[in-house]
């Protein structure tokens, strides 16, 4: 190609480009409305360590990088349920939670882990509590439930592998730590959180 055509045509691809337009979708579903809005921590299952504490500060992150709405942070589900003087969040649980703490709906979830595989050093002393490293798959799931009605307003769930090198064996349960920022099992949360989070977010589409 000539040198004035390979500039005409790299002109006209610029140009095109800059005509590219795109509108804003609104998010899927819109946490505006609802004002405040609960969020109980979510419960670790298969699991010990801070896991749970983890979870529910990365979820909070992004669901308020989605979207500017406030949340009352209510504390682990025992501790809810027992100022309720109650068991389980059935309806009734529900709507005395929005009572109590003035939120319009509250975030209700759980983070499981499964499928551990450790890879323990054959050198290393036989004991109840180990440190290896290890494979699993981490699942979370969260729905939002409307404090006015009891009903499910939304709910989803993620699931990522990943390979962390420091878990904890404690009778045969894994222990998780993600105090180190920089740990692959932090990372590997807020992987699993945006993903979670997504029906939050207001995206692009191009006209």
């Amino acid at each position: 190609m000539r040198p004035k055509a390979l500039v005409a045509c790299i002109a006209f691809l610029a140009a095109a480009a800059g005509c590219v337009r795109y509108t804003v979708v609104p998010p899927a579903v819109d946490l505006g409305p609802l004002g405040p809005v609960g969020l109980v921590t979510f419960e670790a299952e298969n699991a010990k360590g801070d896991l749970d504490a983890a979870a529910t500060r990365y979820f909070l992150q992004e669901v308020t990088a989605a979207q500017r709405v406030p949340v009352v942070e209510l504390g682990p589900a025992a501790d809810a349920l027992a100022g309720l003087g109650k068991t389980a969040f059935d309806r009734e649980a529900i709507l005395a939670l929005g009572r109590k703490h003035d939120v319009g709906a509250v975030f209700l979830g759980e983070v499981k882990v499964t499928k551990v595989k450790p890879q323990i050093d054959l050198a290393a002393p036989l004991s109840k509590a180990l440190f290896a490293r290890a494979a699993f798959d981490l699942g979370v799931a969260a729905r939002l439930v409307d404090t006015g009605t009891g009903a499910t307003l939304w709910a989803d769930s993620a699931l990522r592998q990943g390979t962390v090198g420091a878990v904890g064996l404690d009778d045969g349960v894994p222990v998780f730590s993600v105090r180190d920022k920089g740990a692959a099992m932090a990372q590997l949360l807020r992987e699993v959180m945006f993903r979670l989070t997504w029906d939050f977010r207001p995206t692009r589409r191009r006209l």
